[in-house]
């Protein structure tokens, strides 16, 4: 189960993904994308877009840092983490989408690498489907 998600698991972020790419419009009210799939989309596009959503995380991590929304408990601050929250969120799913473009499994590419760190750093924590383990040394 994912913490606070209600479960929310990459295969579940990735069928809706594909269920609302054909449904998406842009600003103008107009379908967001030629193809139902994204794939009028290039690489360079998806990356792009979740580049943007990282750089916008980042400038509220900037303007947190100085002060400009107060400090932890004001109401200014705590608006300002939600939105942080929100980019986060942004960030996911554009990546969630740019490896649906090359047909990768986020999950499972998630699941392998952090494997191969924590054998490469001598870590005891590995990740096995749905749930983690952490073995004896």
């Amino acid at each position: 189960m994912g913490y606070g998600t209600n479960g929310l698991s990459f295969n579940t972020l990735r069928r809706a993904n594909i269920q609302r790419l054909p449904q998406f419009k842009n600003a103008q009210g107009e379908p967001a994308h030629a193809k139902p799939d994204g794939s009028d989309w290039s690489p360079a596009d998806w990356i792009t877009a979740a580049l943007g959503e990282l750089g916008e995380a980042a400038n509220l991590m900037k303007k947190i840092k100085r002060g400009d929304f107060g400090q932890a408990g004001d109401a200014s601050y705590k608006i300002a983490l939600e939105a942080l929250r929100l980019e986060f969120a942004d960030v996911v799913t554009y990546m969630d989408l740019l490896a649906y473009q090359f047909r990768f499994n986020l999950g499972e590419a998630i699941e392998y690498k952090f494997n191969n760190v924590s054998h490469r750093v001598g870590a005891a924590v590995f990740i096995h489907g749905d749930d983690w383990h952490v073995k004896p040394f």
